[in-house]
């Protein structure tokens, strides 16, 4: 086993989450560690306590391996991890690791399995005879769905997205789209799924487009920032963009949006501003941190924030799309009294708000 997936694996025991009570397994499984007996044995006798209790070896193996990961018996351990699934399951256990975890693991092990986007996607959503994708567990369904989109996008899980894109479920549905659009880089099928009738399924389209700088890519763009639905045009005026519109095109038509009557289109252009990062935007920002809308004051608030890292060294460079899907919550109209309180700025990863276009 290459040093490098065996550092994968220990980071995946240290980072694990397992009760701190003892387990029968324990013992056993120490001894083995310990690497009293033979190669051979030890490696049959762990295989032995894996098809006893897979989930019973697995929260042994972390306790033991949070202490210790130098003894004897860790190398077989680890070689019987990686190889019989156990842990590519696992991955998927929102009792076990935090979601950043999951999906900054998943993105070095991806380097070594490069088909594991498409097992996650095979564990989360397990194909019938019937070719109908079913859910046996939600939350691990879509926590599969949330790790994969932390991934490089992939051709290859093209298919496996089309089903998804029929499923009931509208997060399901809504994130496939993304992912497709991602990984097809398609004007055309993202103009296809503008007849979509649920709007964050054309949102999250049209945002999995971001990335792909085109003729056709601004064309469509064009074309969805005329979308009625406030995501869709927030997002296409974030792609036109980054597609190399005229600036004062985009301003226009996001100041426009920041004086709807509705507070949903101010929210959405204050998170496209943030988005693109344009300093000329940051007086517009500002007033709408006046806003009597809450949702429109943390958007804008967020927005600024977003623009003032913009000059540090190790801030991305303002062209760059976001990897991650972050549409402005779809919520009511909501009256508050006065603007929250700033707070410090938090880490790149937690700014992100959660959308209903994903």
């Amino acid at each position: 086993m290459e040093a490098a997936i065996q550092d994968l694996l220990r980071e995946f025991f240290h980072e694990a989450n397992v009760p701190a009570g003892s387990h029968e397994l324990d013992r056993p499984l120490q001894r083995l560690v310990d690497g009293t007996a033979g190669s051979a044995v030890v490696k049959r006798d762990l295989r032995r306590l894996l098809e006893k209790d897979p989930a019973g070896f697995l929260h042994s193996a972390c306790r033991i391996l949070k202490a210790d990961t130098q003894k004897a018996g860790v190398a077989p351990l680890l070689d019987l991890a990686w190889s019989s699934g156990l842990l590519l399951t696992s991955l998927v256990d929102p009792a076990l690791l935090a979601l950043p975890t999951a999906i900054a693991l998943a993105g070095r092990w991806v380097a070594f399995d490069p088909m594991l986007d498409i097992k996650l996607l095979q564990i989360g959503f397990p194909v019938g005879e019937d070719d109908a994708v079913s859910i046996a567990d939600v939350g691990r369904s879509k926590r599969a769905l949330d790790i994969v989109s932390g991934l490089p996008p992939n051709r290859h899980l093209l298919l496996a997205l089309a089903r998804l894109l029929r499923y009931p479920d509208p997060f399901v549905r809504s994130n496939a789209a993304l992912l497709y659009a991602r990984a097809s880089r398609n004007p055309d099928w993202v103009r296809k799924m503008l007849a979509e009738p649920d709007a964050r399924v054309r949102a999250n389209a049209v945002e999995g487009l971001w990335d792909t700088r085109s003729p056709f890519a601004a064309a469509l763009f064009r074309e969805a920032t005329l979308d009625p639905d406030h995501r869709v045009a927030a997002n296409a005026l974030i792609g036109l963009h980054y597609c190399g519109e005229p600036e004062e095109v985009v301003s226009d038509a996001l100041q426009s949006m920041a004086r709807n009557s509705d507070p949903r289109a101010r929210a959405a252009a204050a998170f496209a501003v943030g988005r693109i990062l344009e300093a000329r935007g940051a007086s517009m920002l500002e007033a709408m941190l006046r806003d009597r809308d809450a949702a429109v004051r943390g958007q804008a608030l967020q927005a600024l924030i977003r623009i003032r890292r913009q000059d540090r060294p190790e801030a991305a460079p303002p062209d760059a799309p976001a990897p991650e899907a972050a549409l402005p919550p779809e919520t009511p109209p909501a009256e508050s009294a006065a603007p929250a309180e700033p707070r410090d700025p938090a880490p790149p990863e937690p700014e992100t708000v959660e959308s209903l276009s994903s």
